[in-house]
């Protein structure tokens, strides 16, 4: 692979920090989210002729997972509080997810600035009171 010229390199920089201060905005933006998993369960109340006994179970039951301080907890919410909290788990994932790409980007951003001094030719590897370096 040929190498890159300056000026692509710088090119790559700006579009990795745009890519950056979009990141950093919607994850300053996104304030409401909630850690954790909703799911819905079934149950059998165990009464001897509930419907539940012909195979139609109760519920939907809709809980809410959530670790905190390394113990885990249930919640049980009605239809229209698991409505809210699917959006605020989804948001959760969302910022998560952000800042997986956030890392990505910081991580090109490096290489590309590296790649960037190494084009440009080292300028700090003369040493103060020493002569320059004859470059071959």
């Amino acid at each position: 692979m040929p190498a890159l010229t300056p000026e692509t390199l710088r090119q790559r920089v700006r579009a990795r920090l745009r890519e950056q201060r979009t990141l950093i905005e919607r994850l300053l933006r996104r304030r409401e989210l909630v850690a954790g998993s909703l799911f819905m369960r079934w149950g059998d109340c165990g009464k001897k002729g509930c419907v539940c006994q012909t195979g139609q179970k109760h519920g939907p039951y809709y809980v809410l997972s959530r670790r905190s301080g390394g113990r885990g907890g249930f919640t049980y919410l009605d239809k229209a509080q698991a409505t809210e909290a699917r959006s605020l788990v989804k948001a959760h994932r969302d910022y998560k997810a952000d800042l997986r790409q956030l890392k990505k980007v910081n991580e090109q951003l490096v290489a590309l600035l590296r790649q960037y001094q190494e084009a440009t030719g080292r300028r700090g590897d003369r040493r103060v009171g020493m002569p320059p370096h004859p470059r071959a």
